[in-house]
């Protein structure tokens, strides 16, 4: 069995080494829409799963409910129906990015806020219909992003102000098997993305506002070796033609690559109260352009369990992935009259984005539901990120059970 499980992970490794190539325009500038891109990660991903943010996001390794499919369809087990809902909310920080202009290099432009727009959030059920096989369903929102503000100089003098944003809104379904020691699962996930008021260099009346669909796949394995549970999942990478604008002729068009993600990990009951977690996420974000590190995230986690409450911690090591100079596109339609001025830059520089992220939670347990709350703090404050997580999981199968039999 432990051979069995060592060349699935080498096969994943190896498929990893070989995805594909992204193709980028001849500039090797505009890889995709605002917000896309890899570097924008540090703000926009939304840390869902509460109990496990506690944790470090040590994910995993850790059996659980159908919130734990998010990082390891494997480390989901579903047993009677369980419903878990989850809110997170996380604060406004000043953009990572300054911006310069070819044309005048003593422009100054002021940072302005990146926040999130609208709560993150999470629903999710799942069960067991026999103990070999685990189903489960989740939508979620794991990335949210807004630019606040950006004004926009009529002709006239007057100013319009427009708040560029995207948000990922993604439905999963999962399903894992169980035989002895071994879970597999699949995940397959449908992430919708919402772009609404994008950049452009002296755009025309019309804002900016369109809709992309990608699909995405992710197996993974979980085995249980007494003290110890290895996991391990793998995000496949895809690649997705992307028409920025509702209708034609569109003002760009991005051959867009969604980077391919490999986790793993371990977990240590130290004790019948003390869970010690480590895990490694690795993210080909070199495919999605070149001048881009690969992102190698280190987390760590410990979990210490009383009669009705657990209490956790853990840290999450976050390298940046890119300094240096990125593309704002500028238009390439030419008819018609402009009413923008142009934007006083036409490139952008990102800054230093390496974060090292202290996490803290507990959850209380109660008959019919579980109870949690967590956060994370950038203690680098490169970004200063804060986000705060709530959760209730809602036993669902027993309550049902109980009524039947009037309890």
């Amino acid at each position: 069995m432990k051979i069995t499980v060592l060349i699935m992970v080498l096969l994943m490794l190896i498929s990893l080494v070989q995805a594909g190539e992204v193709l980028l325009d001849e500039n090797h500038d505009l890889i995709a829409p605002d917000f896309i891109a890899s570097f924008y990660d540090y703000y926009s991903v939304n840390l869902l799963n509460t109990r496990m943010l506690g944790m470090g996001a040590t994910t995993v390794s850790i059996q659980g409910g159908i919130e734990n499919a998010l990082v390891n369809p494997a480390a989901f087990r579903g047993g009677l129906y369980k419903l878990n809902i989850e809110g997170l909310v996380k604060s406004s920080v000043k953009e990572m990015n300054s911006y310069a202009s070819t044309e005048d290099p003593d422009v100054v432009v002021e940072k302005q806020n990146l926040e999130s727009g609208i709560p993150s959030g999470f629903v999710g059920i799942g069960f067991s219909p026999a103990p070999y096989l685990s189903l489960g369903t989740s939508i979620s929102i794991p990335q949210t992003i807004r630019y606040n503000l950006l004004g926009r100089a009529l002709p006239t003098g007057a100013f319009v102000d427009r708040f560029p944003s995207m948000q990922n809104y993604q439905t999963t379904l999962t399903l894992t098997g169980h035989y002895e020691q071994l879970s597999f699962g699949l995940n397959v996930i449908y992430n919708y993305y919402v772009f609404r008021d994008l950049r452009l260099i002296a755009p025309h009346f019309d804002r900016i506002r369109f809709e992309e669909g990608v699909w995405r796949l992710q197996p993974g394995l979980l085995y249980n070796m007494e003290k110890f549970f290895f996991g391990a999942s793998y995000k496949f990478a895809t690649e997705q033609e992307i028409e920025m604008g509702n209708t034609e002729p569109y003002y760009h068009i991005y051959n867009t690559h969604f980077p391919a993600l490999l986790e793993t990990g371990v977990s240590f009951q130290y004790s019948d109260d003390i869970t010690i977690a480590l895990a490694l996420e690795f993210e080909q974000t070199s495919k999605q352009y070149e001048g881009f590190d690969d992102r190698l995230k280190l987390k760590l986690g410990v979990e210490k369990q009383f009669d009705n409450y657990d209490i956790r911690g853990g840290l999450i090591s976050i390298p940046g992935i890119y300094t240096g100079p990125f593309a704002i596109p500028e238009d390439t339609i030419t008819e018609g009259d402009f009413i923008f001025d142009p934007l006083p830059y036409d490139y952008g520089i990102v800054g230093k984005t390496d974060q090292l992220l202290l996490t803290l939670g507990f959850t209380y347990y109660t008959r019919d539901i579980d109870l949690s709350m967590a956060m994370a703090k950038d203690v680098l404050q490169n970004l200063d990120l804060f986000q705060v997580g709530f959760s209730v999981n809602i036993k669902l199968g027993e309550i049902a059970n109980r009524g039947q039999q009037g309890l």
